[in-house]
């Protein structure tokens, strides 16, 4: 008696969360290229490049982050997506205070966390702890996170949690914080509100030029990188410093007086 083999079938289209710098993240910061070193070293042979695949495809249909907690549906071969969970090792809450100790006697590690940027010696602190900020292998399946994948695929992780581990590879390298938050500790309150800084914000003086000819009023929304888990096909930042130029433009035109269409 024969066996049928069936092919497998990607589904052509699925409006899920797609990757949008896969190809340049191991080229950007070095925590962004740590996070991929990490993966790699997992030696996860075809399923990194079958996980990559489904990120770039948009096959994760929802993700979810819940500090150390993350969820979340991929599309597969099957009609039913498939349910993905981590649990990243976690500060103690001892560790946590500590490690905020640590952090609040340095303020401008955190503004420089804030910032967008990952001074090394915010992984040293957490690495005194002994949490690492990256992913941590050993022997196959034995890792720092605690993973599960409602598919038949007894590997660990399967594709299904590589393309997400790739989301956040790309999430974390735009907004280094989000490391921090996986493993227990949120950024949110490290800097105490000011009350004498409150009201000290830009002003627009009666008489300044509106004209700015020789700023990109998009730089500053560029500068933000990729939106975190777009749908669209086109990268949307682009898109989007299309349509802020164009607003600039015809802002400036009725500033100085000209007549404009807005249909």
């Amino acid at each position: 008696m024969s066996r049928k083999h069936y092919p497998f079938r990607m589904p052509r289209v699925v409006l899920g969360i797609r990757a949008q710098e896969l190809r340049t993240l191991s080229r950007k910061a070095w925590w962004a290229r740590r996070w991929i070193s990490a993966l790699e070293a997992l030696r996860l042979g075809s399923r990194l490049g079958r996980g990559r695949q489904y990120a770039t495809l948009g096959q994760v249909l929802e993700l979810m982050m819940d500090g150390p907690h993350v969820e979340a549906t991929v599309a597969g071969s099957r009609p039913e997506p498939y349910h993905v969970t981590f649990d990243f090792t976690a500060l103690s809450d001892d560790a946590v205070d500590r490690v905020e100790g640590r952090l609040k006697a340095e303020p401008m590690l955190i503004a420089r966390t804030l910032a967008g940027e990952l001074p090394t010696e915010v992984e040293e602190i957490f690495r005194m702890e002994g949490v690492p900020l990256f992913p941590a292998g050993g022997k196959p399946g034995n890792y720092d996170i605690v993973m599960k994948c409602s598919c038949p695929d007894w590997a660990k992780p399967c594709k299904h949690m590589v393309a997400i581990l790739f989301l956040l590879g790309e999430e974390i390298a735009h907004r280094p914080a989000t490391l921090l938050s996986l493993r227990g500790l949120s950024m949110d309150g490290m800097f105490p509100v000011d009350e004498g800084m409150e009201g000290r914000g830009l002003s627009v003086t009666a008489g300044m030029s509106v004209s700015s000819a020789s700023v990109d009023p998009a730089a500053l929304m560029l500068r933000l990188g990729p939106v975190p888990y777009w749908r669209g096909v086109s990268r949307c930042m682009e898109s989007l410093s299309k349509i802020v130029r164009r607003v600039h433009e015809t802002a400036l035109e009725a500033a100085e007086g000209k007549s404009i269409d807005l249909r």
